[in-house]
C-alpha cells in the first residue's frame, strides 16, 4: 500500500508542476518489477479523486507520516523529473520521471531501500488518465 500511495504522490507532484493538469477522478495503473526476479507485479488499478489541493501539495496524497521528501525537481512543461527520499518504517530513495498532459500522465520510478534488513530495488511504471469529475 505504501508503494501505491507513493505512486499517487508522484502523480500529484506532476500535477503540481503545471496548473493545466485537471483535478477530478483519475484511474491509476501501477506495474512494478523487481530486478533479478521473473515477471511483474500488477497492474494494480485504482481510482482516486485528485483535488486541486492534492495537486499542489503531494504530502496530502501520502498522508501524515509519509516521510518522503522530493528534491531536484525539474519541469520543462510536459516532463517532470525528481529525486525522492523516504524515511520511516521502510526507508527508500529513488528517481522518477512524469510525462503529463491535462488529462493523462505516465511515470517511471526506480526505488531502492531496506526492508527488515533486506535490500530491495524496484522499477515501477504508472499510467493514469482522468475519468471525469470526482464523485461525491
Amino acid at each position: 500500500m505504501l508503494r501505491y500511495s507513493l505512486m499517487l504522490s508522484i502523480l500529484a507532484v506532476g500535477g503540481a508542476a503545471r496548473a493545466d493538469v485537471e483535478p477530478g477522478n483519475w484511474e491509476v495503473s501501477v506495474t512494478t518489477s523487481v530486478p533479478g526476479t521473473p515477471g511483474e507485479i500488477g497492474p494494480v488499478v485504482r481510482t482516486r479523486c485528485l483535488s486541486a489541493d492534492d495537486a499542489r501539495d503531494p504530502s496530502r496524497v501520502l498522508g501524515p507520516g509519509g516521510g518522503c521528501e522530493f528534491t531536484n525537481r525539474r519541469d520543462d512543461g510536459s516532463v517532470y523529473t525528481f529525486a525522492i527520499v523516504c524515511d520511516g518504517q521502510m526507508p527508500m530513495r529513488g528517481v522518477g520521471k512524469v510525462r503529463y498532459g491535462a488529462a493523462s500522465m505516465e511515470a517511471d520510478l526506480e526505488l531502492s531501500g531496506d526492508a527488515g534488513g533486506q535490500s530491495f530495488a524496484t522499477r515501477s511504471h504508472v499510467s493514469a488518465h482522468r475519468l471525469g469529475p470526482c464523485k461525491s
